[in-house]
């Protein structure tokens, strides 16, 4: 094997390691609680893949993407959702996001995006309000909403700004979801994730240009409004872990450029015109399946230009990251 090529097993083990790290974080502010949640999405998410396997005679193999699923979903949602809410977003995550299209490699949505979206549509109340870090939180399947208040994205839609210091945002002190506020340490997982060639360098860096030049034109060059930007509203954890999850991110270089450009746009008309709370949940569903069939048309265009020395064939050859969706389309594009 090419010791530049990334194996599916090792790329998901990557991902393993930056979140469990995130979520170790996430039960240190929230305390018991979280552990039960992150243990009722990873377990059910788990058990629902066998299941699926086992119904649809699949081998599991080496796939780790169920787990994955689980903690991403987890870090997504607040430390006082509902029990019966974590179990339905993991079920359907499994059931509908992944196995619906064919199982792991086959998915044209995010499953832990799909999930959170669904539970998110169904339990808007309970999902989208939140205790505050480091507070004590009962133990009960659905907490009284005495004790919780809308997140920091929402205040920071309706105003515009924010009452938190620059500190407090860093480590992700703010009233939100458990894991996607810890601006540094979702720095250092990027930083990670592209060095190992987990994520892809090219899509997370144009979503970071598109989206900064906007923030720092909509908030009049506020560097301080910039970072709450990014904070908030799950989207630098979006832009890692969501629109560059290796399964459904596009294969060749040209379309990881213009997949950055359509969801970096989603974000910002979600943003700018429905002060949609979670607006990297939306622009990543959308902007997945324009993905694959980007790569399906510059793939097949390379393919009608034999010239191996061409700028479009060396802009357009595909990477080395897995991703098994775009395998399987190629494959049939062969046996038309």
């Amino acid at each position: 094997m090419n010791s530049k090529t990334k194996t599916d097993f090792s790329i998901m083990t990557d991902m393993l390691i930056v979140l469990i790290v995130i979520a170790s974080m996430s039960v240190y502010y929230y305390g018991m609680r979280a552990a039960v949640v992150f243990a009722i999405t990873i377990s059910v998410s788990v058990a629902t893949d066998f299941l699926c396997c086992k119904l649809r005679k699949a081998d599991m193999g080496k796939d780790l993407s169920a787990l994955i699923t689980g903690i991403t979903l987890g870090l997504m949602m607040s430390a006082s959702v509902p029990y019966y809410a974590a179990v339905i977003a993991a079920v359907f995550s499994i059931v509908i996001a992944k196995h619906a299209f064919g199982g792991h490699g086959c998915e044209i949505f995010n499953a832990a995006a799909t999930g959170f979206l669904f539970a998110s549509l169904s339990f808007t109340q309970n999902m989208l309000t939140y205790p505050k870090p480091f507070s004590e939180i009962p133990m009960t399947s659905v907490v009284s909403p005495d004790v919780l208040s809308s997140s920091f994205t929402s205040a920071f839609l309706l105003t515009e700004s924010a009452e938190l210091s620059l500190i407090d945002v860093l480590i992700g002190k703010f009233n939100g979801p458990m894991g996607t506020g810890f601006v540094l340490l979702m720095l250092v997982a990027v930083v990670f994730l592209i060095f190992r060639r987990s994520v892809s360098a090219i899509t997370f860096f144009t979503e970071a240009v598109i989206l900064g030049i906007y923030a720092f034109v909509r908030y009049d060059n506020d560097i301080m409004s910039v970072i709450y930007f990014f904070a908030s509203g799950m989207l630098l954890f979006g832009m890692i872990f969501l629109s560059c999850d290796y399964s459904i991110i596009p294969k060749t270089k040209s379309s990881r450029f213009i997949y950055g450009v359509v969801f970096s746009i989603c974000v910002i008309i979600f943003h700018s015109y429905s002060a949609t709370e979670n607006a990297a949940i939306y622009a990543v569903i959308i902007s997945s399946p324009i993905g694959i069939e980007l790569d399906r048309k510059a793939l097949s265009f390379a393919d009608m230009i034999k010239n191996k020395k061409s700028v479009f064939h060396k802009v357009n050859k595909p990477l080395n990251h897995i991703n098994e969706t775009l395998e399987i389309l190629e494959k049939n594009e062969l046996e038309k």
